[in-house]
């Protein structure tokens, strides 16, 4: 190990160091950028590299490497799968119902990001299936669907043959049955996704707006099969937290450090919605700066003026 390394630096510690110094000098983030996308503090990750932090790093350099991969990824994503808390809830939510095969369900408020979460973890995860749910399915398009998923084909015979057709596939594997907008289903659709799950021994995961626990959590209600199933259910998620906002907004932003006071304003604007903020705020933002330093009367201007927002109080 380098002497330039307190004794509480492991190897692997010194190795993740060199790899992040490696990496900035090739890069043109700033250590204050790459740590705002870690959800690290900038003094943290400072004193880490410059081998004064008091204790062990090793989770908080896994923190930052991560990063440094998600900003490569944004490179050709069209938006970068940040890790904020919805994110990691999400993957601990889908990661829980795949290693117990059984049932973990997910509430969180319309634009706090966990469609986009799931989504992504289909994209990066084998044997993961995601469905995403409407109001007018029926069981019949539910196992035509699935069929579709799973066999890669539109399957013969009968409904109740498909039905076999997809147990058959799945069944004992590591498989992993994600359903979005999971609250719109009605009762007999859910009632035959626990059936795919109780003959096929896999994991699946609900996830839904808030109304979705009002549907399941009832006790003795008609879904308690599927409750007494659940081993994974948070709180419903409400918002998402101003270090995910500063995340999200870093990684929009790129190697350009963005001032606090910045973050805090389009946060504010948000009202705590990923979706208002990436989508509306941050892309009407870059749209409408033509070059103009970021400042948050530019944010004022583009959230009053741009999108017919109610102003807010001056800072």
């Amino acid at each position: 190990m380098s002497t330039n390394y307190p004794e509480h630096y492991s190897s692997d510690d010194v190795a993740l160091i060199e790899q992040i110094k490696t990496w900035l000098a090739e890069h043109s983030y700033t250590q204050a950028a790459l740590a705002r996308l870690s959800r690290v503090s900038a003094s943290s990750l400072n004193q880490i590299i410059k081998g004064s932090y008091a204790t062990s790093p090793g989770k908080l350099l896994i923190n930052v490497v991560n990063a440094m991969q998600h900003a490569e990824e944004a490179e050709t994503d069209a938006v970068a799968p940040v890790e904020t808390s919805v994110y990691r809830l999400a993957m601990t939510a889908f990661q829980m119902a795949r290693r117990n095969r059984n049932f973990s369900v997910l509430s969180a408020h319309v634009g706090t990001g966990k469609t986009f979460a799931a989504r992504h973890y289909q994209r990066i995860t084998p044997n993961t299936y995601l469905i995403e749910a409407t109001p007018t399915m029926t069981m019949q398009g539910l196992i035509k669907m699935l069929t579709r998923l799973v066999t890669g084909a539109d399957g013969k015979g009968s409904i109740d043959d498909k039905f076999r057709q997809v147990i058959d596939s799945l069944a004992n594997t590591d498989s992993l049955l994600i359903v979005d907008e999971a609250e719109t289903l009605t009762p007999h659709v859910l009632h035959t996704l626990r059936r795919v799950r109780d003959l096929a021994n896999i994991g699946v995961a609900l996830c839904g707006t808030e109304y979705l626990s009002g549907i399941i959590k009832p006790v003795h209600g008609q879904f308690d099969q599927i409750r007494s199933r659940t081993l994974f259910w948070p709180e419903t998620v409400t918002k998402i937290t101003i270090e995910d906002a500063a995340a999200l907004v870093q990684t929009a932003f790129g190697t350009e450090e963005v001032p606090d006071d910045v973050i805090a304003r389009l946060y504010a604007y948000s009202k705590g919605s990923a979706r208002m903020l990436v989508e509306g705020l941050i892309s009407a933002v870059k749209q409408l700066r033509q070059g103009r330093e970021l400042s948050v009367e530019m944010v004022d201007f583009v959230a009053v003026k741009g999108m017919s927002l109610q102003a807010l109080a001056k800072a």
